[in-house]
C-alpha cells in the first residue's frame, strides 16, 4: 500500500494532491460549459427578440409618425444630437430657445424645454 503522505518519486504532489487536482479541473470544466451553454442560449433569446419585434404604432393606424409637425413659431433649426435612443433638437425662436427630445422609432414629442432669453 502507498503510504499518502509521501510525495510521488520526482513530484511534489502526494496522490492526495493530484486527485483533488483532478477533481477540481473536472468541476471548472463543466462551469465552463455551462456558461458556454448559456452564452449560447442569451444570444439565440436575444436574436429572437430582435426578428420578431412588434411593429410601430404608426403602422397600426396607417398615419405616418413624420407627418406630424411642430408648432415652434418663428427661428431656426441650431443643431441636432442623437443621444440613446432619442433625437434631441435645438431651436433658435424668437423670444426663446427651445430644447426638443424626440424619440425617432414612433415619431412622438417625448419632451420639450424652453429657455427664455435675456
Amino acid at each position: 500500500m502507498t503510504n499518502v503522505s509521501s510525495p510521488l518519486p520526482g513530484s511534489p504532489f502526494t496522490p492526495r494532491h493530484v486527485r483533488i487536482l483532478k477533481i477540481s479541473v473536472a468541476i471548472l470544466t463543466v462551469l465552463l460549459l455551462a456558461g458556454i451553454v448559456a452564452l449560447v442560449f442569451g444570444v439565440v433569446r436575444q436574436a429572437k427578440k430582435l426578428t420578431a419585434s412588434p411593429a410601430p404604432p404608426a403602422q397600426v393606424t396607417g398615419q405616418s409618425p413624420y407627418s406630424r409637425s411642430l408648432d415652434l413659431g418663428q427661428g431656426r433649426l441650431e443643431g441636432v444630437l442623437a443621444s440613446g435612443d432619442f433625437l434631441i433638437f435645438y431651436w433658435k425662436g424668437e423670444g426663446s430657445d427651445t430644447v426638443l427630445t424626440i424619440n425617432p422609432r414612433n415619431g412622438y414629442e417625448v419632451g420639450r424645454i424652453q429657455v427664455p432669453r435675456r
